[in-house]
């Protein structure tokens, strides 16, 4: 099967995850591995994974407005994020790619975590009362401090679960 890995990354985060992805892809399928601004003719593809860092909750929005385009393929989405997968944020973001996955030929979602740029944690300090609660604000500093690139097995697992989602498509 001929796959495409399209990523968008602001940090390095994501692009670390789509390589790992594409390097344990390419032993079984063609694959190209492209970052967003540089996206080639879809159509050519039997599946692809799109990849991006979250913001407030869901994909970032480029990616967002190039999922839109996406119609008819098989579709997997990665991400990563600030906070851990398996925390309250990290849950409703999987909620939130999976819905982004309805009436789609889904190969699945699957996200790690990621370290968050100092230059968002800096904003976020800047942010006032009005536009954030201050409990909010002080909770995504904290969260946000706390972040953490994705490990090597972390992202070995992202690629193993696609890997497996494909193999069991093309059965």
């Amino acid at each position: 099967m001929k796959g495409l890995i399209i990523y968008s990354s602001k940090t390095g985060n994501t692009k670390r995850m789509a390589e790992k992805i594409y390097e344990v892809l390419k032993k079984e399928h063609l694959m190209t591995i492209k970052d967003i601004r540089n996206t080639p003719n879809i159509k050519n593809y039997d599946f692809i994974l799109l990849g991006a860092w979250i913001d407030r909750g869901t994909l970032e929005p480029k990616t967002l407005k190039f999922l839109k385009t996406i119609e008819d393929k098989k579709l997997g989405l990665f991400a990563t994020l600030g906070a851990m997968p398996d925390s309250e944020h990290g849950r409703n973001v999987i909620k939130n790619l999976e819905d982004l996955l309805n009436n789609r030929d889904s190969l699945g979602q699957y996200i790690c975590p990621g370290l968050v740029d100092p230059k968002m944690i800096e904003k976020l300090r800047g942010i006032t009362g009005l536009v954030v609660p201050k409990k909010i604000k002080e909770k995504m500093i904290e969260t946000s401090l706390k972040s953490r690139e994705a490990t090597e097995e972390e992202l070995l697992k992202s690629a193993n679960y696609f890997a497996e989602n494909i193999k069991q498509l093309a059965n």
